[in-house]
């Protein structure tokens, strides 16, 4: 008898779950194993290491796709911090002299 898993009604029951116990997390009615594309052995790594998701092609290139986007961001940011600091030090350069007192 099927029962539902009380907590995920729409979750395979544990019974009919592949050896790896993996679930698709595109589709929950089904299980994740190399019958499926985007199956794949988990990269070498730390961020990899006992990680599920890391079974998953789609999931790991998110997953450094995200890692070189925060890499982006923050020499983004440091150029704009830079670009601060060379307008302020233009604008002190480029000051009128003082007017003179006679």
């Amino acid at each position: 008898m099927n029962t539902p898993n009380q907590y995920h009604p729409n979750m395979i029951p544990e019974k009919e779950v592949k050896a790896n116990g993996l679930i698709c997390f595109l589709n929950n009615q089904r299980s994740c194993g190399p019958d499926c594309m985007a199956f794949t052995d988990p990269p070498e790594g730390d961020d990899y290491r006992g990680k599920q998701w890391a079974n998953c092609m789609l999931l790991v290139s998110a997953h450094r796709g995200g890692k070189h986007l925060t890499i982006l961001a923050s020499q983004g940011a440091e150029l704009v911090k830079q670009n601060k600091k060379t307008s302020a030090d233009a604008q002190r350069v480029n000051q009128p002299p003082p007017p003179v007192v006679k």
